[in-house]
């Protein structure tokens, strides 16, 4: 009897399941339905394609390499004027590079010189440049302009060029060294270039370099134009006859404002008088503003300046 009534017990027990189980399902059923149709399809990840860079021309540079007696070398690129006439005297502009243009090992060198072509204040040099605001320098002032290319670490200095004003070693860094045999070899090689007539600029890390070059061989250069760049103010006795025009934003943090503003002062308090222009609130890149690519607040006369120097 006792087994009977268990038997009983689990067949209702078993029917209340099954009847709920009926009524419930087709809920369950649509639920689970509407609920995986919520759920997006699994996406497969396809590899994103590297586009293919545009290649950026020469701009009518020459690639070429310079090697001194020691067998130093130094990779460098030569803007030659059109028409060129050996008979004719045509001025020189050494260009030097910031850190970020050098050549690195970890690219191809089509990768390295791309990055340097690709600096439109090495581009504004050549009639092949073209921007809203084209200074035509080539159609104006016909002139050689030289870019040697350092490779990483390579530096224009002997020091952190993010420590503003410094005191100069007993012997030049490598690379400006060979930099200024460079042009000494370009002049025997072009005898149109004019040696009264040799200008240089330079920025930022090629800034420091502009302002070591002219305290290296302060009667080299007819005229220098530095960069948020930075020298070794108790040399500035040395340029007091130099013509220079020195730039430098006021919120520069990566080079301090204060090494520009410390070469100016030291020379003027030596009887200099060299020009200084500082852009309130900018910060490192100014370069645009100077070489004149970038046309908010340039330098109008900047170029003027600079091809009307000369030590004749």
């Amino acid at each position: 009897m006792l087994q009977q009534k268990k038997l009983s017990y689990v067949f209702v027990i078993t029917l209340a399941i099954a009847l709920v189980f009926a009524i419930t399902f087709p809920a369950i059923k649509t639920y689970l339905t509407s609920f995986t149709r919520k759920i997006p399809p699994t996406i497969t990840a396809h590899p994103i394609p590297t586009p293919t860079a545009t290649p950026v021309s020469n701009f009518g540079y020459i690639a070429r390499t310079f090697t001194d007696a020691k067998s130093r070398s130094l990779p460098y690129y030569l803007y030659i004027p059109a028409h060129y006439d050996p008979q004719q005297k045509y001025p020189l502009v050494l260009m030097l590079e910031g850190s970020g243009e050098r050549n690195n090992l970890q690219r191809t060198p089509e990768q390295n010189r791309q990055v340097l072509m690709h600096a439109q204040y090495v581009q504004i040099w050549s009639t092949q440049y073209s921007s809203p605001y084209n200074p035509n320098i080539q159609q104006r002032w016909p002139c050689f302009v030289v870019v040697p290319q350092l490779t990483t670490p390579q530096s224009w200095v002997n020091t952190n060029p993010g420590k503003g004003s410094y005191r100069l070693a007993a012997q030049p860094d490598n690379s400006l060294l060979l930099t200024k045999e460079l042009l000494d070899s370009l002049q025997q090689e072009y005898t149109g270039i004019d040696a009264n007539r040799l200008y240089i600029t330079g920025l930022s890390l090629g800034g420091y370099g502009t302002w070591e070059a002219i305290e290296r061989w302060p009667n080299y250069f007819a005229a220098a134009a530095p960069v948020s760049g930075a020298g070794d103010p108790t040399r500035a006795a040395l340029l007091t006859s130099t013509p220079i025009w020195a730039f430098h934003g006021s919120k520069d943090p990566r080079v301090p404002v204060s090494g520009s503003r410390d070469m100016i002062n030291a020379i003027r308090a030596k009887g200099g008088k060299p020009r200084y222009t500082e852009f309130v609130g900018a910060g490192h890149g100014i370069w645009g503003r100077v070489y004149g690519f970038d046309t908010t607040g340039r330098v109008d006369d900047f170029y003027p300046w600079l091809f009307s120097q000369s030590k004749a």
